[in-house]
């Protein structure tokens, strides 16, 4: 397996991790980029965690580790404010100051810590390392390492197979694939996209990828899906006026969890292509 898709699956692993199970991973890694130094903790008694969900005593580095995906942005925002000033209210010599989450934060949070945040605290080092950094970070580590650190697909590669992926135009064709899948493998997309077009396309993958988490709980209800669909196929016209087509599939009995006897699902495939703009035909 080569760097580039042991780094997608490590992001795709870490994307389905939520509250403690979040926190226990970070835990591990920790252990293995601070050996002999990164401290775990957990909250107990009346003073809680101390804002401090891990730290390393010695180089003066705490971590705050948080599954913000699906959070509202003023919700992220009072609690990162909280455990920054709560660790150093508790703390001294804080030096760096680590934020570590399984998702992408959205600008006006980036926007917050930047421009509210590190003005305030300047001796302070601080740091948001999101779904991207951490897979990075994870990825350069030996594959026993990560073994430890997350259940990350590391078993031989099963052997080669085709899937053929459909030009897809409406979120009535799209949302079986969403509904049907326990994950996604990392999309594909034009390497040549501007900044625009890759707004668009960031903003469509997430869309589909929230649509997905969701299609259980609105599947009994056929107004509910026929709204997701409507919204779907917004979506992909939206990116046709770009001229970007939407290929996509779904591929069974992936392997989800590494090991000998890996957890098999479904996983969805996008695959983003520039196509030529449609040409309106006159009347």
């Amino acid at each position: 397996m080569d760097q580039n898709s042991l780094r997608k699956l490590v992001e795709g692993q870490l994307l389905r991790l939520e509250g403690n199970a979040f926190q226990d991973c970070m835990d591990r890694l920790g252990l293995e980029l601070y050996p002999g130094d990164y401290q775990p903790v957990r909250a107990a008694g009346p003073k809680g965690d101390t804002k401090n969900d891990g730290y390393c005593p010695k180089a003066r580095v705490f971590f705050a580790a948080h599954a913000t995906r699906g959070e509202r942005i003023d919700k992220t925002k009072v609690k990162i404010r909280g455990d920054l000033e709560g660790c150093l209210q508790e703390h001294r010599d804080v030096k760096v100051w680590r934020f570590l989450t399984n998702d992408t934060l959205p600008g006006e949070v980036n926007q917050f810590i930047d421009n509210e945040l590190r003005p305030r605290y300047r001796g302070v080092t601080i740091e948001v390392w999101g779904i991207k950094t951490l897979a990075d970070e994870l990825s350069k580590l030996k594959r026993e390492q990560i073994d430890r650190i997350i259940d990350v697909i590391t078993v031989d590669e099963p052997e080669f197979e085709v899937v053929i992926l459909n030009h897809v135009k409406t979120g009535r064709d799209l949302w079986p694939i969403l509904s049907g899948c326990l994950g996604w493998l990392e999309h594909e997309e034009p390497e040549d996209c501007t900044d625009e077009e890759q707004d668009l396309i960031d903003d469509a993958v997430q869309s589909f990828r929230d649509w997905s988490d969701i299609s259980g709980d609105i599947e009994f209800s056929r107004s509910s899906v026929r709204d997701a669909q409507r919204s779907l196929t917004a979506i992909l016209e939206e990116l046709a006026e770009k001229g970007l087509a939407l290929y996509s599939a779904t591929k069974d009995n992936y392997p989800l969890t590494g090991g000998p006897s890996p957890f098999l699902g479904t996983v969805a495939i996008f695959r983003i292509a520039r196509v030529s703009p449609a040409v309106p035909t006159k009347a």
